[in-house]
């Protein structure tokens, strides 16, 4: 059995990735998470450049406004697309890097996903995504 760490991210990701766009309804979004077991989706532009990365937990803090006695930070207001609830700061790997580092990512910023990127002229491409459960296939094998 090979180590963790000599293992490429590029070998675990999930590709071509399921991603969304900054313009795509929350209604579609919650759809797809429905229907997909994901936890967070990589949002990008029509060139497949990173924009931004949104996760079930944006999807729940949205439907909290409501609420505010749960949660008190966020306005009173509905949006309505991925753009105003996506984080713009997205923690991610190339895909050479080790498995191992994508598990020390998801413990030091107790993420659940992270997307798997190329450089390019306009930014950075997603080309996958690696998650807890592609690392978790790895330590039962």
């Amino acid at each position: 059995m090979r180590k963790i760490i000599e293992i490429p991210v590029g070998d675990l990701m999930s590709a071509p990735p399921l991603t969304v766009k900054p313009e795509t309804t929350i209604d579609e979004l919650t759809r797809l998470f429905g229907e997909h077991e994901y936890n967070g989706l990589p949002v990008v532009n029509d060139l497949t450049i990173l924009q931004g990365i949104v996760t079930q937990l944006d999807l729940f803090k949205l439907h909290l406004l409501p609420y505010p006695q749960f949660v008190p930070a966020l306005e009173n207001a509905w949006v309505p697309s991925v753009g105003a609830i996506m984080s713009p700061s997205v923690i991610t790997l190339y895909p050479v890097e080790p498995a191992i580092r994508a598990m020390a990512l998801m413990v030091d910023y107790r993420i659940r996903t992270i997307p798997v990127v190329n450089d390019a002229a306009g930014g950075k491409v997603v080309v996958g995504v690696v998650t807890r459960r592609d690392l978790m296939a790895l330590l039962k094998a």
